[in-house]
């Protein structure tokens, strides 16, 4: 039989960035796929196994929401750089 540890936490998310919450979701699953993650409100919870590091799944997680922020803040610039370079 293994010892396994778990450890529940939440990330509390400023407002500002809730709208990316479900897209930053679907990047640390991805990371991170023995963890349990689900949104609750205006934070992340996690379910965290066999020693990953809470400060470490934090990190990924917030990183994850400002990188889709980013996205999405550039996505119309870089279709129109690519439309303004393929254009003949």
């Amino acid at each position: 039989m293994t010892d396994t540890t778990e450890s529940d936490f939440v990330v509390d998310i400023p407002p500002r960035f809730h709208e990316y919450l479900d897209a930053a979701l679907l990047r640390v699953q991805v990371i991170h796929p023995g963890c349990q993650f689900s949104r609750s409100g205006c934070a992340i919870s996690v379910r965290a196994r066999d020693g990953h590091s809470e400060a470490q799944i934090r990190k990924t997680v917030l990183h994850a929401v400002y990188r889709e922020k980013i996205y999405a803040e550039t996505l119309g610039m870089r279709q129109a750089l690519v439309a303004a370079v393929t254009a003949r």
